[in-house]
């Protein structure tokens, strides 16, 4: 007997050791937990869904489904996941880890109810803990039993130990025949005591909901998660439905309250590595959502805490090892086995982005930006080898996303382009100044900058090897274009437009006093003439007088190279006024006298129009070129070259002021001194044919001219009868008896009967031809027509006025008026001469016509 007590007391020593060892591991885990409960407030969620998930790991077709449901005092998980093994009891109440009991074995499980179990109790010391058990012996038992951690001691701790297996014990029912493995069955619930309590589900239950979604699209064996928010009356429902738009984009159903909508993800994978990024469907594609604030690793779950892991995407694998409180993973130590497993799962992950890339460049994929996040990780160094991630993880990322064509531009018409071939604001700067510095650069280039809504994130996330827009490459830039007309051409803008653009752009740079150098480092700043040019080579033009400019240039120097645009309205500039370009002009004045040089033609200008200002500016005049102005007319003498001409005029007895007009009136028209010489040579015409003025000469001339036109007088042809309009030998005497007629035709042969006969029949046919011509014409009424003369027609009205016609046919090209009848005729106002040439529509020969093709241009009255 006293063998026994003394085994049973070895047996309760050996108890209370475990439940020593036991309740030290519990009190110095939720000491530290309560240390760190900002970074941990989140995560209960994360540990409970872990849990029911490796319920169901290890079997190939089954899927679990959860439910959260938040009330004001308590909070419950519940699952549909496999029953509790012993083991789990055990691992429940002993705070043992399913990795633990199982060591050795291959398992899909993350670790059920270890450490991280620990975290829910965040939000409460006690949980209520319900659900199904299976014994070794295949029995099946409900149980239902508090699991109480209160307590700061082990002495407060062990019995509470105790008492959690006492409460599961008689708790345990006997399930007989079979139950619903679909149920619920699995629930954990936790009492909400205090406001941090509140607030800590409160915070789990929100990140629960914004990455729920990357979970589902990771782990398919999640079927579906329900989040019932009594205290927002808000019920959610997330279904892994597997429902694929493309081959890389998944689709999470979402039901809010009972309106459904869709989750897109963009998600690449193989066997053992995925990585993905929340993406939003619009009219265009896909618009890739900022991951900014979530975490970038994911143990099939969220590593709360790697949100500052800047990988340009979300990595998932199950095979990552995390670290303790599953904030990040191990990353350093080359002889360390998960270091070397993690390492390769990063590495596979490039290869995965790279497919990534490829997809978004090439197809409906916008906001690429948040895409390209490659900066060192923040980190814990202790567990991070910077040198390695740099070169095989951060280096080949930047490798292929510089290649990439991720780029929109603003015109959205035009293909994304490649990140190397884009100018991007620097990122130092204030996001004012780079939004300036992308204006003013997409003036000039349009397609060398992104979009302006996105140019601040690109810029965000550049590094080193990036084209970068800073004031300096924006100042160069500008004075590239060299001039304003080029500039002009560059901004596609009008000149007034484009001097406009450089002010706004100039007082850009110069709100920066830094700055200031840049406009003596480049030449940016124009001068009158529109080049551009150091801001300390100009100077500000308080001069305003384009003469004297004009004679200093003709004296070899201008001033306009040097003399700010008037159209510039930045900086501060020295001014050059008329005091200095009077100096200017006496200095270069002086040294060309002393060089003997003045009879130079733009000197002799210069001279001119100096003499020339200071008649219209005296007094200016004596202020500034005193010394010149003294000596003005000895100047002026110095240039003239004919000193003889010169001394002849001032000898002349004529008033100067006259012969001040004469040269004037020279100047105005070159053409009058020839003429003055055309008049002199009439004169010695005059005195030669002893005439006394022209219109005698005139006379003379024209009975010359009669006698040379007899001479040349032609034989009377058919063509001539029909101008004529002569139809008889008795009409053609008559004709012959005027003496321009008699001038111009012989009458050695007389015409034959057949070229009459021709001329009347022509005479006829176009009197006939016109006629019917006038007749067609609403101007003209014909109905009272009479014929008075061979040639002549009358009783026609036009516009209501009675007119006389002359007819003529016009075969041969010309008429000749003659008849007394026709000339008489012709002489009224209201008379009109018409011709039909047989082939054309007769027509009205009008004054016109006839001037112009007569060449006649002078008309006696």
């Amino acid at each position: 007997m006293l063998l026994m007590t003394m085994i049973q007391s070895i047996e309760d020593g050996r108890k209370e050791d475990g439940n020593r060892s036991i309740a030290e591991k519990i009190i110095k885990r939720l000491h530290d937990l309560d240390k760190t409960v900002e970074n941990n407030q989140g995560r209960w969620a994360w540990e409970l869904l872990q849990n029911a998930k490796d319920s169901i790991a290890d079997l190939e077709h089954r899927k679990v489904s959860i439910q959260i449901e938040l009330d004001e005092d308590n909070v419950e998980f519940r699952h549909n996941g496999v029953h509790f093994t012993e083991q789990d009891v055990r691992g429940v109440i002993n705070q043992i880890t399913s990795k633990e009991i199982e060591q050795g074995k291959q398992s899909k499980k993350t670790g059920r109810f270890g450490t991280g179990f620990l975290t829910t109790h965040l939000l409460s010391r006690i949980i209520q803990v319900k659900g199904v058990l299976e014994t070794k012996n295949k029995d099946f038992y409900s149980f239902e039993f508090p699991l109480d951690r209160e307590g700061k001691t082990t002495t407060q701790l062990i019995p509470k130990i105790e008492n959690a297996w006492t409460e599961f014990h008689n708790s345990t029912k006997l399930i007989n025949g079979h139950y619903n493995a679909n149920d619920f069955n699995t629930s954990f619930l936790y009492k909400l005591n205090s406001i941090e309590q509140k607030r800590i589900a409160r915070v789990g239950v929100e990140e629960f909901i914004k990455l729920i979604p990357f979970v589902l699209s990771f782990i398919p064996k999640v079927q579906q998660v329900d989040i019932i928010d009594n205290t927002l009356s808000r019920n959610i429902t997330f279904e892994n439905n597997q429902k694929e738009s493309s081959q890389y984009v998944k689709v999470i159903s979402q039901t809010l309250n009972g309106i459904k909508s869709e989750i897109h993800l963009l998600v690449i994978s193989d066997n053992d590595v995925c990585i993905g990024c929340e993406i939003e469907k619009n009219e265009k594609g896909f618009r890739i959502k900022s991951l900014k604030d979530i975490p970038k690793i994911f143990c099939d779950f969220p590593l709360i805490g790697t949100e500052q892991f800047h990988f340009p995407v979300v990595i998932n694998s199950f095979y990552f090892n995390p670290q303790t409180e599953r904030d990040g993973v191990w990353l350093k130590g080359t002889d360390d086995d998960e270091v070397q497993e993690n390492r390769e799962i990063f590495e596979s992950a490039i290869e995965l982005f790279k497919i990534l890339l490829n997809e978004v460049s090439h197809k409906p994929f916008f906001d690429l930006f948040n895409i390209v996040e490659t900066r060192i990780p923040y980190t814990n160094e202790k567990y991070f080898d910077e040198y390695w991630y740099k070169q095989s993880i951060q280096k080949p990322l930047r490798e292929s996303l510089i290649e990439a064509r991720l780029i929109e531009l603003e015109d959205e018409n035009l293909e994304k382009m490649p990140l190397k071939k884009i100018w991007f604001p620097a990122k130092s700067y204030s996001e004012k100044v780079q939004t300036e510095i992308w204006k003013f650069t997409y003036d000039l280039f349009p397609n060398l900058v992104p979009k302006k809504s996105h140019s601040i994130y690109w810029s965000e996330s550049s590094w080193e090897e990036w084209n970068k827009l800073t004031y300096v490459v924006l100042a160069s830039t500008v004075a590239t274009q060299e001039n304003i007309a080029k500039l002009s051409e560059t901004l596609r803008l009008e000149n007034k437009d484009t001097y406009n653009w450089l002010n706004s752009f100039s007082d850009f740079l110069l709100a920066e006093e830094s700055n200031q150098i840049l406009f003596e480092k480049h030449l940016i700043t124009p001068n009158q003439k529109g080049i551009f040019k150091k801001k300390s080579d100009l100077y500000i033009d308080e001069i305003e007088d384009s003469t004297l400019i004009n004679i200093l240039k003709l004296l070899g120097e201008d001033w306009m190279d040097e003399l700010l645009s008037k159209k510039v309205l930045f900086g501060n500039y020295v001014p050059k006024t008329k005091k200095n370009i009077a100096l200017r002009i006496t200095e270069k004045l002086n040294d060309k006298i002393k060089s003997s040089n003045i009879v130079e033609d733009n000197f002799v200008k210069a001279i001119s129009l100096l003499s020339e200002w200071f008649e219209n500016n005296k007094e200016v005049g004596k202020e500034h070129f005193s010394e010149l102005y003294r000596r003005r007319a000895e100047l002026f003498m110095n240039t003239i070259e004919d000193k003889d001409s010169l001394y002849k005029v001032m000898r002349s007895k004529t008033d100067l002021a006259q012969l001040s007009k004469v040269a004037q009136a020279i100047d105005s028209n070159p053409q009058l001194l020839k003429n003055i010489e055309k008049a002199e040579e009439l004169s010695n015409l005059l005195t030669q044919f002893n005439v006394n003025d022209i219109s005698e000469l005139k006379r003379m001339l024209l009975l010359a001219q009669e006698r040379n036109v007899i001479d040349i007088k032609s034989e009377i042809t058919e063509d001539d009868l029909i101008g004529l309009g002569v139809t008889s030998i008795e009409e053609l005497e008559v004709a012959l008896k005027d003496k321009n007629l008699s001038l111009m035709f012989t009458h050695t042969s007389t015409p034959n009967v057949d070229m009459f006969l021709s001329v009347q029949k022509l005479i006829s046919r176009a009197k006939d031809n016109i006629i019917d011509h006038l007749q067609t014409l609403p101007d003209y009424d014909c109905s009272e027509l009479e014929v008075l003369a061979n040639t002549v027609l009358g009783g026609i009205k036009k516009d209501g006025l009675l007119i006389h016609i002359v007819i003529r046919p016009s075969d041969n090209g010309k008429v000749i008026v003659y008849y007394s009848s026709e000339k008489d005729t012709l002489d009224y106002a209201n008379a009109e001469l018409w011709i039909d040439n047989g082939i054309e529509v007769p027509r009205h020969l009008t004054l016109g016509k006839i001037l112009k093709n007569t060449g006649i241009n002078k008309i006696p009255v």
